[in-house]
Protein backbone atom coordinates (compact mmCIF):
# COMPACT_ATOMS: atom_id res chain seq x y z
CA UNK A 1 0.00 0.00 0.00
CA UNK A 2 2.90 2.65 1.25
CA UNK A 3 4.68 1.52 -2.35
CA UNK A 4 2.00 2.31 -4.68
CA UNK A 5 1.06 6.10 -2.31
CA UNK A 6 4.41 6.89 -2.47
CA UNK A 7 4.21 5.59 -6.67
CA UNK A 8 1.25 8.24 -6.85
CA UNK A 9 3.32 11.26 -4.48
CA UNK A 10 5.68 11.50 -7.42
CA UNK A 11 4.08 10.93 -9.89
CA UNK A 12 1.44 13.90 -8.52
CA UNK A 13 4.76 16.50 -8.09
CA UNK A 14 6.38 15.72 -11.59
CA UNK A 15 6.01 18.73 -13.88
CA UNK A 16 5.01 17.80 -17.83
CA UNK A 17 5.48 20.99 -19.49
CA UNK A 18 3.67 20.00 -22.11
CA UNK A 19 2.25 23.57 -22.30
CA UNK A 20 3.65 25.63 -25.16
CA UNK A 21 2.55 28.86 -24.74
CA UNK A 22 -0.12 31.19 -26.32
CA UNK A 23 -0.53 34.20 -28.68
CA UNK A 24 0.53 36.23 -25.39
CA UNK A 25 4.20 34.67 -25.98
CA UNK A 26 6.76 35.16 -23.42
CA UNK A 27 8.19 38.02 -21.64
CA UNK A 28 11.56 39.53 -21.39
CA UNK A 29 13.61 41.49 -19.22
CA UNK A 30 14.72 43.21 -22.64
CA UNK A 31 14.12 43.93 -26.45
CA UNK A 32 17.33 44.59 -27.16
CA UNK A 33 21.21 43.44 -25.83
CA UNK A 34 23.27 46.41 -26.50
CA UNK A 35 26.92 46.27 -25.98
CA UNK A 36 28.99 49.20 -25.94
CA UNK A 37 32.40 49.71 -28.54
CA UNK A 38 34.03 46.89 -28.35
CA UNK A 39 37.67 45.94 -30.16
CA UNK A 40 37.85 43.49 -33.06
CA UNK A 41 38.96 40.22 -32.27
CA UNK A 42 38.75 40.11 -28.63
CA UNK A 43 36.13 39.06 -27.08
CA UNK A 44 33.76 41.49 -25.04
CA UNK A 45 32.20 41.53 -21.55
CA UNK A 46 29.10 38.83 -20.91
CA UNK A 47 25.92 40.79 -21.04
CA UNK A 48 22.60 38.78 -20.02
CA UNK A 49 18.76 39.33 -20.30
CA UNK A 50 15.98 37.20 -18.26
CA UNK A 51 13.09 35.09 -20.35
CA UNK A 52 10.01 34.68 -18.29
CA UNK A 53 6.79 32.51 -18.04
CA UNK A 54 3.75 34.98 -17.57
CA UNK A 55 1.44 32.01 -17.61
CA UNK A 56 -0.22 29.88 -14.89
CA UNK A 57 0.95 26.64 -16.02
CA UNK A 58 4.61 25.24 -16.48
CA UNK A 59 5.44 25.94 -19.79
CA UNK A 60 8.51 24.42 -23.22
CA UNK A 61 10.05 26.91 -25.12
CA UNK A 62 9.87 24.91 -28.49
CA UNK A 63 13.54 26.74 -29.03
CA UNK A 64 16.25 29.47 -28.52
CA UNK A 65 18.38 30.18 -31.00
CA UNK A 66 20.81 32.81 -32.67
CA UNK A 67 19.01 33.83 -35.82
CA UNK A 68 22.68 34.01 -37.14
CA UNK A 69 23.31 30.48 -36.38
CA UNK A 70 26.79 29.26 -36.34
CA UNK A 71 28.45 31.81 -38.47
CA UNK A 72 26.93 34.49 -35.87
CA UNK A 73 29.72 36.98 -33.95
CA UNK A 74 27.77 36.24 -31.30
CA UNK A 75 27.36 33.47 -28.53
CA UNK A 76 24.75 32.56 -26.53
CA UNK A 77 24.32 30.03 -23.29
CA UNK A 78 21.27 29.02 -22.31
CA UNK A 79 20.39 27.57 -18.41
CA UNK A 80 24.58 26.20 -19.00
CA UNK A 81 23.98 25.19 -22.85
CA UNK A 82 27.13 27.00 -24.58
CA UNK A 83 25.28 26.00 -28.03
CA UNK A 84 23.85 28.57 -31.29
CA UNK A 85 20.86 26.21 -30.57
CA UNK A 86 18.82 24.34 -27.25
CA UNK A 87 15.55 22.66 -28.15
CA UNK A 88 13.01 22.21 -25.79
CA UNK A 89 13.76 24.70 -22.84
CA UNK A 90 11.16 23.95 -19.78
CA UNK A 91 10.55 26.95 -17.86
CA UNK A 92 8.02 26.93 -14.88
CA UNK A 93 5.26 29.04 -14.00
CA UNK A 94 6.11 32.46 -13.29
CA UNK A 95 9.59 31.44 -13.06
CA UNK A 96 12.49 33.06 -15.25
CA UNK A 97 15.89 31.89 -17.00
CA UNK A 98 19.19 33.64 -17.90
CA UNK A 99 20.53 33.66 -21.59
CA UNK A 100 24.15 35.21 -21.59
CA UNK A 101 25.62 36.44 -24.85
CA UNK A 102 29.00 37.23 -25.61
CA UNK A 103 30.06 38.69 -28.76
CA UNK A 104 33.89 38.87 -30.62
CA UNK A 105 34.12 40.73 -33.71
CA UNK A 106 36.63 40.17 -36.54
CA UNK A 107 38.60 42.67 -38.04
CA UNK A 108 36.99 44.68 -41.30
CA UNK A 109 40.48 45.32 -43.44
CA UNK A 110 37.95 47.61 -45.79
CA UNK A 111 36.90 49.89 -43.17
CA UNK A 112 39.20 51.56 -40.15
CA UNK A 113 35.72 53.53 -38.44
CA UNK A 114 33.34 51.82 -35.95
CA UNK A 115 31.35 49.34 -36.95
CA UNK A 116 27.76 47.55 -36.39
CA UNK A 117 27.18 44.47 -36.08
CA UNK A 118 23.89 42.84 -35.60
CA UNK A 119 21.63 39.78 -34.59
CA UNK A 120 18.85 38.22 -32.65
CA UNK A 121 17.83 35.62 -30.34
CA UNK A 122 14.66 33.77 -31.71
CA UNK A 123 12.22 32.50 -29.32
CA UNK A 124 9.91 30.07 -30.74
CA UNK A 125 6.85 28.88 -29.27
CA UNK A 126 3.82 27.10 -30.62
CA UNK A 127 2.07 30.60 -30.93
CA UNK A 128 4.70 32.84 -31.83
CA UNK A 129 7.87 33.18 -32.97
CA UNK A 130 9.87 35.92 -30.98
CA UNK A 131 13.02 38.05 -31.00
CA UNK A 132 15.83 39.95 -28.41
CA UNK A 133 17.90 42.08 -30.99
CA UNK A 134 22.11 41.87 -30.44
CA UNK A 135 23.74 45.11 -31.00
CA UNK A 136 27.22 45.31 -31.02
CA UNK A 137 29.78 48.27 -32.08
CA UNK A 138 33.16 47.24 -33.23
CA UNK A 139 36.19 48.85 -34.53
CA UNK A 140 39.70 47.49 -35.66
CA UNK A 141 42.79 48.29 -33.71
CA UNK A 142 46.64 48.24 -33.98
CA UNK A 143 47.56 44.88 -32.11
CA UNK A 144 50.77 45.46 -30.05
CA UNK A 145 52.13 42.61 -27.95
CA UNK A 146 55.58 42.08 -26.25
CA UNK A 147 56.92 44.52 -29.34
CA UNK A 148 60.10 46.81 -28.79
CA UNK A 149 59.99 49.79 -31.14
CA UNK A 150 62.38 51.96 -32.67
CA UNK A 151 61.51 55.86 -33.39
CA UNK A 152 58.16 56.27 -34.72
CA UNK A 153 54.80 58.02 -34.47
CA UNK A 154 51.19 57.02 -33.02
CA UNK A 155 48.53 58.73 -35.44
CA UNK A 156 45.07 58.84 -34.64
CA UNK A 157 44.10 56.80 -37.83
CA UNK A 158 43.24 53.39 -35.54
CA UNK A 159 43.23 53.00 -31.77
CA UNK A 160 46.29 50.77 -30.76
CA UNK A 161 45.85 47.96 -28.44
CA UNK A 162 48.52 46.54 -26.22
CA UNK A 163 49.36 43.70 -24.60
CA UNK A 164 51.62 42.79 -21.87
CA UNK A 165 54.09 45.54 -22.69
CA UNK A 166 55.42 48.03 -25.40
CA UNK A 167 59.02 49.01 -24.94
CA UNK A 168 60.51 52.67 -26.55
CA UNK A 169 63.53 51.00 -27.96
CA UNK A 170 67.42 52.56 -26.75
CA UNK A 171 67.86 55.52 -28.32
CA UNK A 172 64.27 55.92 -29.75
CA UNK A 173 61.65 58.08 -30.09
CA UNK A 174 57.89 57.61 -29.57
CA UNK A 175 55.54 60.77 -30.76
CA UNK A 176 51.92 60.33 -30.39
CA UNK A 177 49.93 62.79 -32.21
CA UNK A 178 46.59 64.21 -31.01
CA UNK A 179 43.84 62.42 -30.63
CA UNK A 180 45.86 58.83 -30.56
CA UNK A 181 44.13 56.26 -28.32
CA UNK A 182 46.31 53.69 -26.53
CA UNK A 183 44.46 50.90 -24.66
CA UNK A 184 46.27 48.62 -22.43
CA UNK A 185 45.11 44.97 -21.81
CA UNK A 186 45.22 44.13 -18.16
CA UNK A 187 48.50 43.98 -16.56
CA UNK A 188 49.96 45.42 -19.83
CA UNK A 189 52.35 48.64 -19.66
CA UNK A 190 54.16 51.24 -21.90
CA UNK A 191 57.87 51.24 -21.00
CA UNK A 192 60.70 54.10 -22.07
CA UNK A 193 64.22 52.85 -21.82
CA UNK A 194 67.40 54.13 -21.43
CA UNK A 195 67.71 57.14 -23.60
CA UNK A 196 64.42 57.21 -25.48
CA UNK A 197 61.97 59.63 -25.19
CA UNK A 198 58.15 59.89 -24.82
CA UNK A 199 56.74 62.47 -26.60
CA UNK A 200 52.56 63.17 -26.51
CA UNK A 201 51.57 65.93 -28.83
CA UNK A 202 47.64 66.21 -27.45
CA UNK A 203 45.74 69.29 -28.26
CA UNK A 204 42.90 70.69 -25.76
CA UNK A 205 40.27 69.74 -28.79
CA UNK A 206 42.10 65.64 -29.15
CA UNK A 207 43.76 64.77 -25.73
CA UNK A 208 46.05 61.61 -26.34
CA UNK A 209 44.65 58.79 -24.15
CA UNK A 210 46.03 56.09 -22.50
CA UNK A 211 43.54 53.53 -20.94
CA UNK A 212 42.23 50.43 -20.68
CA UNK A 213 40.73 47.65 -22.94
CA UNK A 214 37.24 47.60 -21.49
CA UNK A 215 35.44 50.38 -23.28
CA UNK A 216 32.07 49.56 -21.61
CA UNK A 217 30.03 52.86 -19.78
CA UNK A 218 30.61 50.66 -16.60
CA UNK A 219 34.84 50.83 -16.83
CA UNK A 220 35.03 54.40 -16.99
CA UNK A 221 36.02 55.13 -14.09
CA UNK A 222 37.47 51.77 -12.52
CA UNK A 223 41.45 52.13 -11.46
CA UNK A 224 43.50 49.01 -11.73
CA UNK A 225 42.78 47.68 -15.45
CA UNK A 226 46.10 48.42 -16.97
CA UNK A 227 50.04 48.44 -15.67
CA UNK A 228 51.69 51.85 -16.44
CA UNK A 229 53.65 54.16 -18.43
CA UNK A 230 57.41 54.01 -16.81
CA UNK A 231 60.14 56.58 -17.92
CA UNK A 232 62.95 54.52 -16.77
CA UNK A 233 66.26 55.34 -15.65
CA UNK A 234 67.87 57.19 -18.36
CA UNK A 235 65.07 58.04 -20.14
CA UNK A 236 65.02 61.63 -21.58
CA UNK A 237 63.91 64.30 -23.16
CA UNK A 238 60.15 63.85 -22.41
CA UNK A 239 56.90 66.33 -22.96
CA UNK A 240 53.50 65.08 -22.63
CA UNK A 241 51.19 67.81 -23.17
CA UNK A 242 47.13 66.98 -23.36
CA UNK A 243 47.24 63.47 -22.27
CA UNK A 244 44.39 61.65 -20.14
CA UNK A 245 46.20 58.82 -18.13
CA UNK A 246 42.99 56.35 -16.66
CA UNK A 247 41.97 53.51 -15.09
CA UNK A 248 45.80 51.99 -14.26
CA UNK A 249 47.59 50.25 -11.37
CA UNK A 250 50.28 53.39 -11.21
CA UNK A 251 49.62 56.06 -13.40
CA UNK A 252 52.81 57.95 -14.70
CA UNK A 253 56.10 56.21 -12.92
CA UNK A 254 59.12 58.67 -13.47
CA UNK A 255 63.01 56.36 -12.71
CA UNK A 256 65.87 59.01 -12.13
CA UNK A 257 64.80 61.30 -15.64
CA UNK A 258 66.05 64.74 -15.79
CA UNK A 259 68.53 65.18 -13.16
CA UNK A 260 72.00 65.83 -13.89
CA UNK A 261 72.16 68.53 -16.69
CA UNK A 262 69.73 67.13 -18.76
CA UNK A 263 65.89 68.45 -19.32
CA UNK A 264 63.28 67.80 -17.09
CA UNK A 265 60.15 66.01 -18.06
CA UNK A 266 57.63 68.64 -19.33
CA UNK A 267 54.25 67.81 -18.08
CA UNK A 268 51.24 70.10 -18.82
CA UNK A 269 47.90 70.07 -19.43
CA UNK A 270 47.44 66.62 -18.41
CA UNK A 271 44.64 64.52 -16.02
CA UNK A 272 45.68 61.14 -14.24
CA UNK A 273 42.84 59.80 -12.35
CA UNK A 274 41.75 56.65 -11.35
CA UNK A 275 44.63 54.95 -10.25
CA UNK A 276 44.88 51.99 -8.13
CA UNK A 277 47.93 53.51 -5.99
CA UNK A 278 50.18 56.73 -6.92
CA UNK A 279 48.90 58.60 -10.02
CA UNK A 280 52.20 60.37 -10.70
CA UNK A 281 55.61 58.62 -8.91
CA UNK A 282 58.56 59.87 -9.19
CA UNK A 283 61.90 59.66 -7.41
CA UNK A 284 65.40 61.93 -7.83
CA UNK A 285 63.66 63.38 -11.26
CA UNK A 286 62.99 66.36 -12.18
CA UNK A 287 59.73 67.70 -13.34
CA UNK A 288 57.82 70.93 -14.53
CA UNK A 289 54.14 70.22 -14.46
CA UNK A 290 51.44 73.01 -15.55
CA UNK A 291 47.89 73.12 -15.90
CA UNK A 292 47.38 69.21 -14.91
CA UNK A 293 44.89 67.00 -12.47
CA UNK A 294 46.24 64.42 -10.36
CA UNK A 295 43.16 62.83 -8.60
CA UNK A 296 41.09 59.48 -7.39
CA UNK A 297 43.81 57.62 -6.45
CA UNK A 298 44.33 54.26 -3.61
CA UNK A 299 47.57 55.90 -2.47
CA UNK A 300 49.25 59.46 -3.18
CA UNK A 301 47.96 61.60 -6.16
CA UNK A 302 51.35 62.83 -6.43
CA UNK A 303 54.36 60.95 -4.69
CA UNK A 304 57.75 62.67 -5.28
CA UNK A 305 60.29 60.33 -3.48
CA UNK A 306 63.96 60.52 -3.53
CA UNK A 307 64.52 63.77 -3.83
CA UNK A 308 64.41 65.80 -7.10
CA UNK A 309 63.70 68.97 -8.33
CA UNK A 310 60.13 69.53 -9.23
CA UNK A 311 58.15 72.46 -10.22
CA UNK A 312 54.20 72.43 -9.89
CA UNK A 313 52.04 75.70 -11.17
CA UNK A 314 48.34 75.99 -11.15
CA UNK A 315 47.80 72.24 -10.77
CA UNK A 316 44.87 70.25 -8.86
CA UNK A 317 46.11 67.63 -6.70
CA UNK A 318 42.92 66.43 -5.24
CA UNK A 319 42.24 62.62 -4.21
CA UNK A 320 38.83 61.37 -3.38
CA UNK A 321 39.00 58.27 -3.92
CA UNK A 322 36.27 55.75 -3.46
CA UNK A 323 37.20 52.50 -3.91
CA UNK A 324 39.07 51.38 -1.14
CA UNK A 325 40.77 53.08 2.17
CA UNK A 326 43.18 55.53 1.62
CA UNK A 327 45.68 56.60 4.64
CA UNK A 328 48.39 57.64 2.04
CA UNK A 329 48.43 61.93 1.40
CA UNK A 330 47.13 63.63 -1.37
CA UNK A 331 50.86 64.35 -1.96
CA UNK A 332 53.49 63.05 -0.37
CA UNK A 333 57.26 64.49 -0.45
CA UNK A 334 60.29 62.60 0.49
CA UNK A 335 63.90 62.41 -0.03
CA UNK A 336 65.18 58.47 1.27
CA UNK A 337 64.63 55.01 1.19
CA UNK A 338 66.19 52.12 3.32
CA UNK A 339 68.57 49.90 1.36
CA UNK A 340 68.83 46.24 1.96
CA UNK A 341 72.23 46.64 3.83
CA UNK A 342 70.02 49.05 6.48
CA UNK A 343 71.62 52.17 4.96
CA UNK A 344 69.15 55.01 5.25
CA UNK A 345 69.91 56.18 1.22
CA UNK A 346 69.38 59.86 0.89
CA UNK A 347 68.90 62.29 -2.15
CA UNK A 348 68.69 65.93 -2.24
CA UNK A 349 65.37 67.22 -2.74
CA UNK A 350 66.99 70.31 -4.48
CA UNK A 351 63.33 71.72 -4.73
CA UNK A 352 59.88 71.34 -4.36
CA UNK A 353 57.70 74.05 -5.76
CA UNK A 354 53.75 74.39 -5.45
CA UNK A 355 52.59 77.90 -6.67
CA UNK A 356 49.16 78.82 -7.53
CA UNK A 357 47.78 75.23 -6.71
CA UNK A 358 44.81 73.17 -4.95
CA UNK A 359 46.08 70.02 -2.89
CA UNK A 360 42.87 68.60 -1.38
CA UNK A 361 41.17 65.66 0.12
CA UNK A 362 38.77 64.46 2.95
CA UNK A 363 41.52 62.88 4.87
CA UNK A 364 42.36 65.32 7.90
CA UNK A 365 46.26 65.61 6.12
CA UNK A 366 46.77 65.56 2.60
CA UNK A 367 50.15 66.78 2.81
CA UNK A 368 53.30 64.06 3.75
CA UNK A 369 56.29 65.47 4.35
CA UNK A 370 58.90 62.43 4.67
CA UNK A 371 62.06 63.25 5.96
CA UNK A 372 65.54 62.19 6.66
CA UNK A 373 68.21 65.00 7.41
CA UNK A 374 70.81 62.93 7.68
CA UNK A 375 72.22 59.91 6.52
CA UNK A 376 73.17 57.23 9.49
CA UNK A 377 73.41 53.88 9.53
CA UNK A 378 70.56 51.84 10.75
CA UNK A 379 71.51 51.30 14.52
CA UNK A 380 73.94 53.83 14.40
CA UNK A 381 73.42 57.46 15.73
CA UNK A 382 76.78 58.86 14.16
CA UNK A 383 75.80 61.46 10.95
CA UNK A 384 77.31 60.78 7.59
CA UNK A 385 75.75 63.92 5.67
CA UNK A 386 73.68 66.67 5.89
CA UNK A 387 71.86 66.79 2.47
CA UNK A 388 69.47 69.69 0.69
CA UNK A 389 65.58 69.76 1.91
CA UNK A 390 63.96 72.42 -0.25
CA UNK A 391 60.16 72.50 -0.70
CA UNK A 392 58.09 75.53 -1.12
CA UNK A 393 54.03 75.92 -1.37
CA UNK A 394 52.84 79.23 -2.15
CA UNK A 395 50.00 80.85 -3.33
CA UNK A 396 48.31 77.72 -2.98
CA UNK A 397 45.28 76.15 -0.88
CA UNK A 398 45.97 73.31 1.00
CA UNK A 399 44.55 70.64 3.33
CA UNK A 400 47.12 69.86 6.05
CA UNK A 401 47.50 69.15 9.94
CA UNK A 402 50.94 70.49 10.38
CA UNK A 403 50.83 72.78 13.33
CA UNK A 404 51.27 76.56 13.05
CA UNK A 405 55.04 76.88 13.93
CA UNK A 406 55.57 74.61 10.63
CA UNK A 407 53.53 76.80 8.86
CA UNK A 408 54.49 80.00 9.87
CA UNK A 409 57.67 78.99 8.01
CA UNK A 410 58.05 81.53 5.16
CA UNK A 411 61.06 79.43 3.86
CA UNK A 412 58.44 76.76 3.25
CA UNK A 413 54.63 77.92 3.42
CA UNK A 414 53.94 81.48 1.90
CA UNK A 415 50.44 83.21 1.34
CA UNK A 416 48.43 79.61 1.98
CA UNK A 417 45.09 79.31 2.63
CA UNK A 418 45.12 76.54 4.60
CA UNK A 419 42.20 73.93 5.69
CA UNK A 420 39.40 75.86 3.54
CA UNK A 421 37.05 73.92 1.51
CA UNK A 422 38.19 74.97 -2.62
CA UNK A 423 34.35 74.00 -3.46
CA UNK A 424 34.50 71.79 -6.24
CA UNK A 425 31.58 71.38 -8.33
CA UNK A 426 31.22 67.94 -8.17
CA UNK A 427 33.62 65.50 -6.89
CA UNK A 428 31.49 62.72 -7.04
CA UNK A 429 31.43 63.29 -11.04
CA UNK A 430 35.18 64.14 -10.78
CA UNK A 431 33.81 67.83 -11.75
CA UNK A 432 36.43 69.69 -10.37
CA UNK A 433 35.57 73.32 -11.61
CA UNK A 434 35.18 75.80 -8.80
CA UNK A 435 32.18 76.83 -7.27
CA UNK A 436 30.63 80.18 -7.34
CA UNK A 437 31.95 80.99 -3.66
CA UNK A 438 35.15 78.95 -3.90
CA UNK A 439 37.96 80.50 -1.63
CA UNK A 440 40.27 79.27 -4.27
CA UNK A 441 38.77 82.07 -7.05
CA UNK A 442 41.30 84.99 -7.25
CA UNK A 443 43.63 84.72 -4.84
CA UNK A 444 46.60 83.21 -7.52
CA UNK A 445 50.36 84.99 -8.24
CA UNK A 446 49.69 86.86 -11.30
CA UNK A 447 53.67 86.56 -12.07
CA UNK A 448 53.07 82.77 -12.04
CA UNK A 449 49.80 83.34 -14.26
CA UNK A 450 51.47 85.10 -17.01
CA UNK A 451 53.97 82.47 -17.20
CA UNK A 452 51.00 80.24 -17.83
CA UNK A 453 47.98 82.61 -19.20
CA UNK A 454 45.84 79.87 -20.77
CA UNK A 455 44.03 77.33 -18.31
CA UNK A 456 43.50 73.55 -18.96
CA UNK A 457 40.16 74.29 -20.78
CA UNK A 458 41.66 76.97 -22.94
CA UNK A 459 40.38 80.30 -20.93
CA UNK A 460 42.14 83.20 -20.26
CA UNK A 461 43.75 83.58 -16.51
CA UNK A 462 44.25 87.41 -16.63
CA UNK A 463 41.99 89.78 -17.87
CA UNK A 464 43.61 92.60 -16.02
CA UNK A 465 40.69 93.10 -13.57
CA UNK A 466 40.92 90.10 -11.07
CA UNK A 467 43.59 88.06 -9.95
CA UNK A 468 43.83 84.51 -11.11
CA UNK A 469 42.44 81.18 -9.41
CA UNK A 470 44.15 78.25 -8.09
CA UNK A 471 44.50 74.93 -9.77
CA UNK A 472 44.22 73.79 -12.95
CA UNK A 473 41.24 75.31 -14.53
CA UNK A 474 40.09 78.77 -13.92
CA UNK A 475 36.49 79.80 -12.59
CA UNK A 476 34.06 81.53 -15.51
CA UNK A 477 30.76 82.69 -14.34
CA UNK A 478 28.89 81.00 -16.76
CA UNK A 479 29.68 77.72 -16.12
Amino acid sequence: MWGVLAIVMVWGCERDYMFRGGMEGIAFSQDTVMFDTIFTSIGSATRHFRVYNPYGSDMTIDAIQLAGGEDSKFRINVNGIPEHRVDDVPLRTGDSLFVFVEVTINPDANNNASFVVVDSVLFYTKERIQSVKLVAYGQDVVLMRKDSITSQTFTSAKPYLIYDWLMVGEGSTLTIEAGAHLHFYKGASLIVHKDASLIVNGTQEKPVVFTGSRLEGWYADKPGQWGSIWLMPGSRDHSINYADIRNATYGLIVDSVGLSGQAPLLLSNTRIEHITNQGLVAQSSSIIAHNSLFADCGSASVALTLGGKYEFYHCTIANYYRWGYRGIPALLLSNYFLNDEGMVEIMDLESALFSNCIIYGPNENEIGLDFEPKATKKGSEEPQKEFLLNYKFEHSLIKTALGEVVLSNKSHFQDVIVNRNPSFMDVSAYNYHLDTLSVAQDVGNTEVARRYPFDYAGNMRIDGVVLPDLGFLERLEQE
